[in-house]
């Protein structure tokens, strides 16, 4: 698996992350940010017979650790990157 997300954020309220899952049946897909008071950024729920790839735009107030986490057969696997902002997007 792998995570999608810029070194550099130019923009913290706009950081475009996604996720690739080479698992086989993957069917859920989380994307957190370590240093945002609410964690938990998206959730994806991945049809059977589809891509596991998924993208979104997450806001993040601070350098941080970006995780995604697979679910596929019953186990989970994670995936870690670090993603530093220039510009806070919680505040600014």
């Amino acid at each position: 698996m792998q995570i999608v997300s810029p070194d550099i954020a130019e923009n913290g309220a706009v950081v475009p992350v996604g996720a690739v899952s080479r698992i086989p049946n993957t069917s859920e897909i989380y994307l957190l940010v370590e240093k945002n008071p609410q964690p938990l950024a998206a959730a994806f729920m991945i049809p059977a017979g589809t891509e596991a790839d998924v993208q979104t735009r997450l806001k993040m107030g601070q350098s941080t650790n970006v995780l995604a986490v697979v679910k596929a057969d019953g186990k989970l696997y994670s995936a870690v990157k670090e993603t530093k902002v220039t510009l806070g997007g919680c505040g600014g």
